[in-house]
């Protein structure tokens, strides 16, 4: 009996929990909107190994959520640097993009936006590829991304640049709606009402 017990034991393993788990929950955690606890589980992540790319790209969004924008964004950085697990099906490069490009916005510095907006969309737009949509809220994709960089073009003054990407949108969204286009004094105060209108609209759908 004894001699049973001892090789029970002997098969018994101990689980540690992984880098990867550590992400897994913290995700979990972001998307029941509990920004604080997913912050702390995606900081174990990248304690127990600094090169986990999806912890930092975790910790760049739940920072995000937090409105701790320096954070996010120095995370976000960081993550670019990291490789990306080859048994990881998730495009982490573009969400870290879409990120950065999010958290520039927020701080009102346009023209990283625009640099890290079409980053994101040389990466991800590709011919018969659906577009992009965030892993860990469906709500938020490519259009999303081009509105906000429609709003920083608008801001820098580069118009023609903003009705692209108006154009994109409206396309995408089957709208009869056509982007405006005059870039007078008058036809640029209808042009970024166009964009809040589209903004608010993306929000809530």
């Amino acid at each position: 009996m004894a001699i049973g017990l001892i090789t029970l034991d002997a098969c018994r393993k101990k689980y540690y929990a992984t880098a990867e788990d550590m992400s897994e929950y913290g995700w979990v955690m972001y998307e029941t909107q509990d920004y604080l606890t997913s912050n702390s589980w995606f900081q174990d992540a990248v304690s127990d190994d600094a090169n986990w790319m999806d912890g930092y790209n975790g910790l760049g969004w739940s920072y995000a959520k937090l409105m701790v924008l320096d954070s996010s964004i120095a995370n976000f950085i960081t993550g670019l640097s990291k490789p990306q697990d080859k048994w990881n099906l998730t495009d982490i490069y573009a969400e870290i993009l879409a990120g950065l490009t999010f958290a520039h916005h927020a701080q009102g510095k346009d023209k990283k936006t625009i640099e890290y907006g079409r980053a994101f969309l040389d990466t991800t737009v590709k011919p018969l590829k659906a577009g992009w949509m965030f892993t860990h809220d469906s709500l938020l994709n490519y259009l999303d991304v081009r509105i906000t960089l429609a709003a920083s073009y608008f801001a820098v003054g580069k118009f023609d640049s903003t009705i692209l990407q108006v154009t994109v949108i409206l396309d995408s969204l089957g709208s009869a709606e056509l982007p405006v286009s005059d870039t007078s004094l008058v036809g640029r105060k209808e042009m970024a009402k166009q964009i809040m209108t589209l903004q608010d609209y993306l929000l809530s759908k």
